[in-house]
């Protein structure tokens, strides 16, 4: 992402990606398109302070924060302030509605112990994924760690997307991607606070085998780097630290509904209505995506609707900012499907029947098992596997229980 190396070009780049024109953006940000187009030609290379931070608040508003970080990051090392809280907007102050808005947490809504708990992690271990289903936040997160984490690598913070990456790649191609990515030339550091630089590698779970290979010869030739990947794939190699990215609590995915709402359409009134949020965000399993896809949708059908929609037709709205096979939670569903064995993709089509948690001994309890598995480890080892994939949540206990998100069991079903 560093390639772009003028604010200008940043700026238009992270527009496009939005999907927005100049005007949009300068409507969103309440900057004239002037400066909007005088920052990306370059006519202005030292914008206002206040205008930068109008701009970089748009996005964030948008909950595009990977533009947001970007800007951040690039206003950050050359000396140029946007961080100020915009002209009009308190910092911290709260909504009618009771929401917070204007500081981290509204930022990251719900993933504050998520974040200081990675931000501890990451002084000890140099390597770690972050592992959830499509639409959990994995991005966001790994994002906000490396900008609360940045002063202390003083070598720099590097992002490298690898969703848009084809699969065919090999390892010398992906190891070739990330050299062109990285400022990895030159001998390696000693390790020491003042070299250390952390990488973020973001989407590598259609690349895993080349993508772990290529980290763990970073690690080995730069022990000055520490690195933090994100997949929805749980990566299989010693010195790995895993985070599991969860959907967030009732609590915290009601606090998210209700500000993409107010931000989707300001008159709207959910006075009294907390019953049917606290269904909506239930029914959503609290997934970060689908909440704020149900959010936007509210400009044009009632909460009510939503209620009694199916859940695969509330995610079918796409997302500009996304990538191609994941602009819709069908088609991020739909994309890990297609990475599945035939093997695999039978026994998800069988546990998609199941409404509830259910346990190893309820599998070996079922009268139609032997359609699927005929022996006990064999069921296992796939079950693990949906698991390390993200297509299974496990909750761990005396006795281990699994279910399936929502939307994943509606497009399994209308995969069939």
């Amino acid at each position: 992402m560093r390639h772009v190396n003028t604010l200008g070009g940043l700026l238009a780049r992270q527009r496009m990606d939005a999907g927005w024109s100049q005007e949009e953006l300068a409507d969103r940000s309440g900057v004239s398109v002037r400066t909007v187009r005088n920052i990306e030609t370059g006519a202005v290379e030292s914008p206002r302070n206040s205008s930068l931070s109008l701009v970089v608040a748009a996005f964030q508003a948008a909950g595009h924060f990977e533009a947001e970080y970007v800007l951040r990051d690039f206003t950050d090392r050359n000396g140029i302030e946007s961080s100020a809280a915009p002209s009009g907007r308190s910092a911290g102050g709260s909504t009618p509605n009771g929401v917070r808005s204007g500081d981290d947490h509204d930022r990251l809504m719900g993933r504050k112990n998520d974040i200081s708990r990675m931000c501890d992690g990451l002084h000890r271990d140099r390597w770690t994924t972050l592992v959830g289903p499509g639409g959990v936040g994995k991005t966001k997160l790994a994002l906000a760690v490396a900008d609360r984490l940045r002063s202390q690598f003083a070598g720099g913070v590097f992002v490298l997307p690898l969703g848009e990456t084809s699969e065919d790649h090999d390892e010398k191609a992906v190891w070739r991607t990330v050299c062109e990515a990285l400022p990895i030339e030159g001998s390696p550091g000693d390790g020491s606070a003042a070299m250390r630089r952390l990488v973020v590698i973001d989407n590598i779970e259609h690349l895993q085998t080349s993508a772990v290979r290529a980290c763990q010869r970073l690690l080995a030739d730069f022990p000055d780097l520490w690195i933090l990947i994100t997949s929805r794939h749980a990566v299989a190699a010693a010195g790995v630290k895993t985070v599991e990215v969860r959907p967030l609590s009732v609590v915290d995915a009601e606090q998210l509904f209700l500000h993409r709402a107010q931000a989707a359409c300001s008159d709207l009134d959910l006075t009294g209505r907390g019953s049917a949020v606290t269904e909506i965000c239930r029914k959503l399993d609290g997934l970060p995506f689908a909440l704020e896809v149900a959010a936007l949708r509210l400009r044009s059908l009632s909460i009510d609707t939503l209620l009694e929609a199916p859940v695969r037709q509330i995610v079918a709205q796409p997302s500009v900012a996304g990538l191609p096979h994941q602009r819709t939670l069908v088609e991020s569903v739909t994309w890990s499907y297609g990475m599945l064995g035939e093997e695999q993709r039978r026994l998800l089509h069988w546990l998609s029947a199941f409404p509830e948690a259910f346990t190893i001994k309820d599998l070996l309890g079922r009268p139609d098992r032997d359609t699927v598995a005929d022996d006990f480890p064999h069921l296992v080892d796939i079950v693990s596997d949906l698991i390390d994939r993200s297509m299974l949540q496990v909750c761990r206990g005396s006795e281990y229980r699994y279910s399936m998100l929502g939307h994943i069991r509606e497009v399994i079903g209308s995969l069939q």
